[in-house]
């Protein structure tokens, strides 16, 4: 979604310099983004108050308003559209009219592909402009490079508000094979319900939402502040149409970084799920969908290590759900620990909903797959089973025999597998399970549990903000 504001003969795009930011909030209470800059000239000095939301009720709809006051009498062009430079990629289309009508349904449309050709998304949208004098709309119909733009040029009087209104449509072709026709659909269809309804139902959902807030007594006002802040984010990230799951940092990325631009890691279904279940559960089922529809590529990869049932990758691509990593992970092949935070997502989803339904077409297939590559990836060691050479979640350089986190989580697993099967009638593979999970070893001196077989603190660099074997006790919920 893009924009730009004239003064005379002065344009904010080519002056960004004579911009000035006066306030930018983030209302939590409703997701709405309000932004307050002046744009000061010889010509004039233009104020510009804009509010921007992603709207819940139509999620493929960015809605935005843009309101421009002026110092003195002036010419002024306020510009709405959708623009594709300085995207990697390359646009395959583009028109700003409608085919099979005479009157187009939206100022424009494009579609665009990704680089590499993995994807291609279609965009569309549609302005309107109000305020008083004799307004002059213009669209960019003849340059098929160019970006989209609608233009209201007004002779502009002070003490007038001059309103830009846009809402513009995104779809990923892995939503709908011709996304530009779809973007054209979801715009006008927005459109059909208006402005001003779509902000009342995207603010009655987040009303909704915040009705779950998590509430915390404490002293100090910060932490319900960093609470409702995590709380807002966290719904802002994840969404029941997602097809993806959520990257790691939500829906955001590190441009200066090696990788999480994208990628769905265990972080999702340790941390941001549970929370998400016992407040949006029907947002958290659809980060779990993703993970049910990845099953064979993460049976596929359980066979490429050598084992039984499934094994989901360290970071998974979101097109197919396999291992997306960075070819040149040392611990590449280690990383194993993935697959109990997936499978207890399932069991706890199950719990919570208690949804019989769910237990058996949803939770049952990842319950049984994960139970089987534990049982496939245990061996013998004193005193009971283990796991030999893996590598936890703080994602050391070398494997270690029998981490804590790792025999922990795994027992979890299996007896979470367990009642699954038991429930559905499988006694035996419950039977199975319950014994070999009581004979998980779990590494320990005296009685502290070390971090894994061999554990001494004195010799092994183990990041402090990953402590695996805590990690064990919650959120994995192993009894000690």
């Amino acid at each position: 979604m893009a924009g730009d504001i004239q003064v005379g003969p002065h344009l904010l795009s080519r002056l960004p310099d004579a911009a000035r930011l006066l306030e930018q909030r983030y209302d939590f209470a409703t997701g709405e983004l309000h932004t307050r800059f002046v744009f000061v000239t010889d010509a004039g000095v233009a104020e510009a108050e804009v509010v921007t939301l992603c709207c819940r009720s139509m999620p493929t709809v960015v809605w935005q308003e843009v309101a421009v006051t002026v110092d003195r009498p002036v010419r002024l062009v306020v510009t709405g559209g959708v623009n594709h430079e300085g995207v990697p990629g390359r646009l395959r289309e583009r028109s700003t009219e409608t085919p099979g009508s005479d009157q187009p349904a939206c100022d424009g449309w494009m579609h665009w592909e990704t680089r590499g050709a993995l994807s291609t998304c279609g965009a569309a949208y549609v302005t309107s402009f109000a305020g008083a004098g004799q307004v002059e709309r213009a669209c960019e119909r003849f340059d098929g490079t160019a970006p989209l733009r609608t233009r209201y040029t007004v002779e502009a009087q002070p003490g007038t508000r001059y309103v830009l209104r846009q809402l513009t449509a995104l779809v990923a072709s892995a939503f709908h094979s011709q996304p530009h026709r779809q973007a054209t659909r979801q715009v006008t269809a927005a459109n059909i319900k208006g402005w001003d309804r779509l902000r009342e139902e995207n603010r009655a959902l987040w009303g909704d939402l915040w009705r779950g807030r998590v509430l915390i007594d404490a002293d100090d006002g910060r932490w319900q502040e960093l609470a409702d802040a995590a709380f807002f984010y966290l719904h802002s990230s994840a969404h029941i149409s997602s097809l993806f799951s959520t990257a790691m940092f939500g829906l955001a990325f590190w441009p200066n970084y090696h990788y999480y631009q994208g990628h769905v890691m265990w972080d999702i279904e340790a941390f941001a799920y549970l929370p998400m279940a016992l407040t949006q559960p029907d947002t958290a089922r659809s980060l779990l969908e993703y993970r049910f529809r990845c099953l064979p590529a993460a049976e596929l990869n359980a066979a490429l290590h050598g084992f039984d049932g499934i094994q989901y990758p360290w970071a998974a691509g979101p097109r197919h759900g396999e291992e997306a990593i960075r070819s040149n992970a040392p611990q590449l092949g280690f990383e194993q620990h993935v697959n109990m935070c997936v499978a207890l997502a399932f069991a706890r989803h199950a719990h919570i909903t208690g949804d019989p339904d769910y237990a058996r077409e949803r939770a049952w297939p990842v319950l049984e797959g994960v139970a089987r590559w534990v049982g496939s990836r245990l061996s013998p060691v004193p005193g009971g089973l283990g796991m030999r050479e893996v590598i936890g979640i703080a994602e050391a350089q070398q494997p270690v025999d029998n981490n804590a986190y790792v025999n922990m989580a795994a027992a979890v697993a299996l007896r979470e597998a367990a009642v699954c099967a038991a429930a559905l009638g499988k006694g035996a593979d419950a039977e199975a399970w319950w014994r070999s999970a009581d004979r998980i070893q779990i590494p320990m001196d005296g009685e502290v549990i070390l971090n894994f077989e061999g554990f001494d603190p004195a010799q092994h660099d183990v990041p402090a903000s990953t402590p695996e074997a805590l990690f064990g006790l919650f959120p994995m919920d192993y009894r000690v």
